[in-house]
This record gives C-alpha cells, sequence and structure tokens, in this order.
C-alpha cells in the first residue's frame, strides 16, 4: 500500500490555496473602488434603449431596473466594448434613469453602454454591455447664401447697399431666389457713436476683427465669407445669383422653443457635413438679428433690418469637428432683453472655416 505523506501535502495545499485565494479577490476588471463586504446579487438590467436598437435621437433617455436599498448608479456610454473611448461615464445618479444631453452623441455612430449600482459599501457588478446606434432624420443641404454688411448710420456710402438689401429682405424679387438669402449687417467703429455698435462692442468688435479693414472702410460686403468688391447693384446681383446656382457643402437645420414672458429660449442646432474633405478649422455662430429697428440716423437712414444684437455663440464662434456624412446637434440656451423687439427677431446660424472665411452652410428660424 502506498503511504501518502500528510505533512508535504499540507504544506503544499496552504501556498496552492492562497494563491487561488489571491486571484479571486483581484479578478475585478473595472477600477472603482470596490469594498469587499457581502457582494451585492442585484445588477441593474437595461430597459431602453434595448440591445442593438437604432435611435432617431442624440439625447436618449438611458433607463434600467432599479437596485433595492442602492444609493445610486454609475452610466458609461463609450465607442468602443472595452469602454477605453468613453463619451459619459456619470457618478452619483440618483435615480435609474439618466437623459444623455446634446452634444455627447453624433449620428450615424455606434456606441454601447452599462450601468452598476453602488450601495453604502457595496456595488453591484457591471450590468450587461448593450448596443446601439444612431440615425436621424436626413437633412439636406440647400443653396441659400450668407451675405454680411458692414455699416455704420453715419456712413453715407452705406446708404445704397442697406437699400439694396432692404429689398432682398422684402421679397421684392432682385436676385433669383430672394428667400435664400440670409443677411446680416454688422455695425462698425467707422464713425463713432453708431447705437448699433455700441449696444454690443463684444461682438461687433469680434466680426470686424474676422473681417480686417471693416473697421475703417464701409460699406463692405462678404457673400459666403468672400468680400464683394466695392458695391454694385448689378455685380453684387450677379455675384449673388452665382452662388444661388448652387448648394452648400453643410446642412443646417434648426428648431426653436421660446417663452415670450421669461423672454428666454433654446434653439436646437444639427449640423451634416454633405460634402468635402476633413476641417480642422470648423467654427459655428448664433446671431441674434433684429429687424424693423426705427432710428433717425445722421445718414438719412429711418429703418435698420437684419441689425445684429447678439452672439450666443462665443464672439469667435463655436469649435466643433465633423466628417463627411455625420450629424453633429447642438443645444443653445438664449434670452433676449426687453429692449429687443421678440416678434422681429431671428435666429442665424451658419457654419464658417477660420482660416479660409468660407460660409459652409447657414439657416434661419424666427424666434417667436
Amino acid at each position: 500500500m502506498k503511504v501518502i505523506n500528510v505533512t508535504l501535502m499540507k504544506y503544499f495545499c496552504i501556498p496552492a490555496m492562497m494563491m487561488l485565494s489571491a486571484l479571486f479577490i483581484s479578478c475585478e476588471s473595472n477600477d472603482d473602488t470596490v469594498f469587499q463586504q457581502t457582494p451585492v446579487t442585484t445588477v441593474p438590467q437595461q430597459i431602453e434603449p434595448p440591445d442593438n436598437a437604432i435611435l432617431s435621437t442624440l439625447t436618449p433617455l438611458m433607463d434600467w431596473t432599479d437596485v433595492t436599498n442602492a444609493v445610486g448608479y454609475r452610466l458609461q456610454i463609450a465607442r468602443d466594448a472595452g469602454y477605453t473611448q468613453l463619451v459619459a461615464d456619470t457618478v452619483g445618479l440618483s435615480s435609474s434613469q439618466f437623459n444623455v444631453p446634446a452634444g455627447i452623441m453624433n449620428d450615424s455612430s455606434s456606441y454601447v453602454w452599462r450601468v452598476r449600482a453602488y450601495l453604502d459599501n457595496d456595488s453591484s457588478l457591471w450590468s450587461s454591455s448593450f448596443a446601439f446606434s444612431t440615425l436621424l432624420e436626413s437633412i439636406s443641404p440647400t443653396n441659400k447664401v450668407l451675405v454680411e454688411l458692414y455699416t455704420n448710420t453715419s456712413c453715407v456710402p452705406c446708404v445704397d447697399p442697406n437699400r439694396f438689401l432692404d429689398r432682398i429682405y422684402l421679397n421684392e424679387g432682385v436676385t433669383n431666389n430672394d428667400n435664400s438669402v440670409i443677411i446680416l449687417r454688422v455695425h462698425t467703429t467707422m464713425f463713432a457713436g453708431d447705437p448699433f455698435y455700441l449696444y454690443n462692442t463684444t461682438d461687433n468688435d469680434a466680426r470686424m476683427s474676422f473681417y480686417p479693414g471693416t473697421n475703417i472702410s464701409n460699406p463692405r460686403g462678404y457673400l459666403l465669407g468672400v468680400y464683394m468688391l466695392a458695391y454694385s447693384s448689378s455685380s453684387w446681383t450677379n455675384k449673388i445669383n452665382d452662388q444661388l446656382a448652387g448648394t452648400r457643402p453643410f446642412a443646417v437645420k434648426l428648431v426653436n422653443t421660446y417663452d415670450s414672458v421669461s423672454r428666454s429660449g433654446s434653439v436646437s442646432v444639427r449640423i451634416k457635413q454633405a460634402t468635402g474633405g476633413s476641417y480642422s478649422d470648423l467654427v459655428y455662430h448664433c446671431a441674434v438679428s433684429e429687424n424693423d429697428i426705427a432710428y433717425s440716423a445722421p445718414n438719412g437712414e429711418t429703418v435698420f433690418e437684419n441689425t445684429m444684437r447678439d452672439l450666443i455663440t462665443p464672439p469667435n464662434g463655436q469649435p466643433f469637428s465633423i466628417s463627411t456624412g455625420q450629424t453633429n446637434s447642438y443645444a443653445l440656451n438664449y434670452s433676449l432683453p426687453s429692449e429687443i423687439n421678440q416678434n422681429k427677431t431671428d435666429l442665424i446660424v451658419f457654419v464658417q472655416r477660420t482660416s479660409t472665411k468660407d460660409v459652409l452652410a447657414v439657416e434661419r428660424i424666427k424666434v417667436k
């Protein structure tokens, strides 16, 4: 009969068991601090969006089952299955729901998401990893053009181009499609005392700096960011018609929500790149433009249209990145001061390159 040496076996087994125990303890795959208490046996279960869902929104509601006695939840959304490319990592959620804010996700993109629960001294394992993708309603480029006029209330040569643009704004048939011409007028420091310049010097200065010379030479008109040279009704009409014959490489869609009592609102901005290459210098602007302002100016003008009052975005524009075929969504909150007529105000959003100054898309929506 073979005799087993129990003593040797004991000394062999103890280290092996210790190694096995250490292995189990170190198997936590996440970098969270996990308290070694009684493990939570209930793991959150995803409800919405379900696995492999295709979403028509970039601000979905993420919903999961409650965990008994949970004091909070952590949600992660990533571009990759390993959760190394996180777009959201939200800790301390008090309820089992989370509304993804605008600007986090992009159109025509794929994501994964997971959630875990926390108790006072414990945490659950991560839930399963669910996949979803985004596919919004398609938006298409238009032939709309942006005309920016740099003007001043004491500038006599500015009167004729202002009246020319007034006729386009009033849809009198100056161009091949007046409705597709969006006008924004920036008042300058060419002559002192212009009340429209003084109303918002920061934003007016920013636009003047973007187009050198506009502070000392008025009128100056820019069509899709390109200087139109000296004013001539026929020349400017021909230039505008040439651009109206094509479409822009980007598309913009606006949805505005406004409360006339609080005078505050939120505009949803969707920007799509339809054609073109990769750009590293993109910004978008959202301008507040007031129309039909009565003022007896030194140059004889008495009504001012399309007057830039404010930039909701930063003075130099909001930088963003995008690729061909992709659609980005943004939400901008704003409020209108009492001196601005909310019934005669537009929001104008345009995409522009900072290096070449090319305007790649423009859209306009009434505040109310």
